[in-house]
């Protein structure tokens, strides 16, 4: 799931990217599980999102019609990791950790679809219908490389960072030794080495 943070209140923190003189305020929203989530705007901005078939603003209220086979959902993979320039194995194990594909598949914080998008983070990407699985799939890999921009194209870190918030991983200086967390990144890892497609260092 993107985001899950826990603290007492929401607050905003300065967080200093490992890029040289870069820095941003992480502002966190309360999610219904009563963890914060971080809303701030991103510090690496991606491209507009194209919106296809486009949604009224009230669709996320309707049922959504599952109409995306596998190899549709994959094929929106694809092209979303073209576009933002991300392995597209690396997007593909990200979406089978958060969702197992399901365009469905909402948590009890309130994460979103088939890249489990939390609604401040989906906002902030643009994303107008996060149940759309074209827009979830594209939001979710345009934050993915956010991360992989903000931790130096250290996957292990933007997948922590995916899983927990930057601002926890800025915090403990590398993977918060929070044991779903550590074990997001290590089942991610482990299928991207099943798969010959993990490359240290990204």
């Amino acid at each position: 799931m993107v985001n899950r943070l826990i603290f007492p209140s929401v607050f905003v923190v300065l967080g200093i990217a490992f890029s040289p003189a870069t820095a941003h305020a992480d502002v966190f929203e309360l999610a219904n599980d009563g963890n914060l989530v971080e809303v701030s705007r991103p510090a690496w901005q991606p491209k507009s999102l194209t919106v296809v078939n486009d949604q009224p603003e009230n669709a996320a209220s309707q049922p959504l019609e599952i109409s995306d086979s596998l190899n549709e959902i994959r094929q929106h993979i694809r092209m979303a990791a073209a576009r933002y320039g991300v392995d597209s194995n690396l997007v593909d194990a990200v979406a089978w950790q958060e969702s197992r594909y399901n365009p469905r598949a909402q948590s009890s914080a309130g994460a979103i679809g088939v890249m489990q998008l939390m609604p401040g983070t989906a906002r902030q990407l643009g994303v107008r219908n996060p149940h759309d699985v074209q827009q979830n799939v594209t939001g979710g890999t345009a934050y993915l490389r956010e991360q992989l921009e903000r931790f130096g194209n250290n996957v292990p870190l933007a997948l922590a960072a995916y899983n927990a918030g930057p601002g926890a991983v800025l915090k403990y200086g590398g993977i918060p030794p929070y044991r779903e967390t550590q074990n997001y990144v290590r089942q991610i890892i482990r299928r991207m080495s099943a798969t010959s497609a993990f490359r240290t260092g990204y």
